[in-house]
């Protein structure tokens, strides 16, 4: 699944009718666990309403992502990434007959690639990659190209163009997404990470007498950087650590560390609490404008899927041997 700012096109991993829709403006991978058939042979590997994609093309694209997934740490001579392949050859490949698609329809609909409104949804994706090396580097990994990413923005536009919400509708979203709008219940602390219960109870006899927990977490903590966090956790929610630790964290009061030690999988911790947040209901008229902006969002999603589900239902998808994916 890829996450093009508001364009998000869904492979054929699943091995069901692919989705293309609009999300909230941030760019990601999910690969589905789905096998496809070895490929091999031939010139084309797929024709698109009789247009080839030839194999030396989507070869290509293969060895470009595989170097992108290696340089992020997959192996693809490990029993992980031998399972991995297939899936991704399978994405790579439905992503270019996507590609090609869409190619079609912006020549059908004689769309202009210099729209002004193209050209900043492309210039807002690429701020959000951080860099033009991670922006390319993702495209390579989705096995696409930058013209083809720049079609799909294109027919977006076209397609999801009028699409507008009423107030009753805005509402209405934010109704149903209220979650996503509050404030979580979170807690900002310290640990100090030690193989045994005894040392656990040695270091909170000293901090009982005063010792500092920063420091005692840089000396003592066998955690991997607390020398230079100082035990530091950040702050975090219910659902972010394991469960012997989150119970303890928030139920401790602010200020205080652990009486007792906290034993989980990792060791046992002593935790210092310096912060405790209470879940909080959002006020409407403090969020109205971004709540906004998502319910348009969804609303657009909602034609632009319906459009490419139509345009790929009425596509004449021809794949050579070995190249179909598995039903």
């Amino acid at each position: 699944m890829i996450y093009y700012s508001h364009v998000k096109l869904k492979g054929c991993v699943n091995m069901k009718k692919p989705r293309v829709g609009f999300v909230f403006g941030v760019l990601a991978l999910m690969i589905m666990t789905t096998g496809c058939s070895s490929l091999v042979g031939g010139k084309w590997a797929v024709k698109v309403n009789e247009t080839p994609i030839l194999v030396k093309d989507y070869d290509v694209r293969v060895s470009e992502a595989q170097k992108v997934y290696e340089k992020q740490g997959m192996k693809f001579d490990t029993d992980q990434g031998k399972e991995a392949l297939p899936q991704i050859k399978s994405m790579l490949l439905e992503r270019m007959i996507e590609g090609e698609l869409i190619a079609q329809e912006v020549k059908n609909l004689s769309l202009n690639s210099e729209d002004a409104k193209v050209k900043e949804q492309e210039e807002i994706i690429k701020k959000n990659m951080g860099n033009e090396a991670t922006f390319q580097d993702t495209l390579k990994q989705q096995g696409m190209t930058e013209p083809e990413l720049r079609n799909f923005l294109m027919v977006y536009e076209k397609v999801t163009g009028d699409v507008n919400v009423n107030e009753t509708e805005v509402k209405a979203f934010f109704d149903k997404n209220i979650s996503y709008y509050s404030q979580p219940e979170s807690v900002k602390a310290r640990h100090i990470l030690v193989k045994t219960e005894d040392e656990a109870k040695a270091i909170i006899a000293q901090l009982s007498a005063g010792a500092d927990f920063e420091q005692l977490a840089k000396e003592k903590s066998i955690e991997p950087g607390a020398k230079e966090s100082g035990g530091d956790l950040g702050t975090f929610t219910k659902g972010r650590m394991v469960p012997e630790f989150e119970a303890a964290a928030f139920a401790q009061k602010v200020g205080t560390f652990s009486t007792a030690p906290v034993k989980t999988e990792f060791g046992y911790h002593v935790i210092k609490v310096e912060e405790h947040t209470v879940a909080a209901a959002p006020e409407y008229a403090k969020v109205q404008g971004q709540v906004g902006q998502d319910a348009l969002n969804q609303a657009k999603d909602a034609k632009f899927q319906t459009y490419f589900d139509e345009l790929r239902k009425n596509a004449k998808i021809e794949y050579s041997q070995g190249y179909k994916p598995a039903s």
